[in-house]
């Protein structure tokens, strides 16, 4: 059985509005999100009926209702999640804890991981990260869990355990393992373009390929990974792999690459074109002090997050009312 972490973290006002303005000025998005987004409702089709519920119970319901899943650990904002979803959670019989996105990291857990506290702050991604972790069934046995952003609504229990089938096959030898999900076309309909790949990993999709014979791929919000077995300090920038195509994430990752001993990893991707999955692993490996899996899927669907702009909420919701799946 697996445990599943469920990352609902927040940001201060301070970072919202910063975040806001870059989403302005690189994308012209307006960004709507001012409150807490994992709480954002939003309307679906159900049945023939209409539901309106906070973004993250689409997830946390399929973890329930999920039989692989053993028990499930939310990071986030406690008091505000308790008060939306303490009685929806009580229906079920599966564990479900909360832990305080503002509590400290206990001091056993930052001994074992190793974790430098600078680097690792209590509310950040990687601090949320592990006191999930630590809270979880996984943690004792040293066993890897599944980690699940909240705001992907439209990925299914049928995705999830297609990728949780085949990461089991990797667990041995990979710390952290994510689904690249292959795109058919140019821009997703979100609007949003994918990293292009040489696919030279044992599992292959058809699929259309660039003039390069590179596939298209977008990460999605799901992770399967062992904090055990990967340098935890640097798990901020684990989760940042999702926004990938962010033109200033890439920038930062090339920089990173050219520290590690990659230093025509830009030339690769943007002139020769011919940057592989297995290149990305190598490379991403090297930085997390821990072996990283890309596992090509189909299901364009799992890849569709709300960050908060206007133009997402609107999409998002056009695909809950017509109840798409993948």
């Amino acid at each position: 059985m697996i445990s599943a972490i469920l990352m609902a973290g927040y940001n201060n006002k301070r970072e919202v509005k910063r975040y806001s303005r870059i989403v302005a000025e690189h994308y012209g998005e307006k960004f709507i999100e001012s409150g807490y987004k994992p709480l954002r409702d939003f309307n679906s089709t159900h049945k023939g009926k209409t539901e309106r519920k906070p973004l993250i119970q689409f997830t946390l319901e399929k973890l329930f209702e999920n039989e692989l899943i053993d028990d499930i650990v939310i990071a986030g904002h406690q008091m505000l999640l308790e008060q939306r979803l303490g009685s929806f959670i009580n229906q079920y019989e599966k564990t479900c804890r909360i832990v305080n996105q503002n509590m400290p990291i206990p001091n056993e857990v930052i001994g074992r991981f190793n974790i430098n506290t600078r680097k690792v702050k209590h509310n950040s991604i990687a601090g949320n990260l592990i006191k999930a972790y630590a809270a979880s069934n996984a943690f004792a046995p040293k066993k890897h869990a599944l980690f699940v952003a909240s705001d992907s609504p439209l990925t299914t229990n049928r995705f999830i355990n297609r990728f949780l089938e085949t990461a089991q096959q990797y667990q041995n030898e990979a710390a952290i393992i994510f689904p690249a999900v292959i795109m058919d076309q140019l821009k997703d309909r979100l609007g949003r373009l994918p990293l292009w790949l040489r696919n030279d990993s044992p599992i292959q999709l058809k699929g259309e390929k660039d003039k390069y014979g590179r596939h298209g791929f977008r990460l999605s919000a799901l992770m399967y990974a062992n904090p055990h077995l990967f340098d935890v300090n640097t798990g901020n920038t684990a989760y940042s792999l999702r926004k990938l195509i962010n033109p200033n994430v890439q920038i930062k990752l090339f920089k990173i690459t050219r520290g590690l001993g990659y230093p025509n990893v830009y030339s690769k991707y943007f002139l020769r074109k011919d940057l592989s999955i297995c290149e990305v692993e190598n490379i991403t490996s090297e930085h997390f002090n821990g072996r990283l899996r890309l596992i090509p899927l189909r299901g364009e669907q799992a890849t569709y997050d709300y960050d908060g702009t206007d133009s997402e909420y609107r999409m998002i919701s056009k695909m809950l009312k017509s109840n798409a799946t993948d």
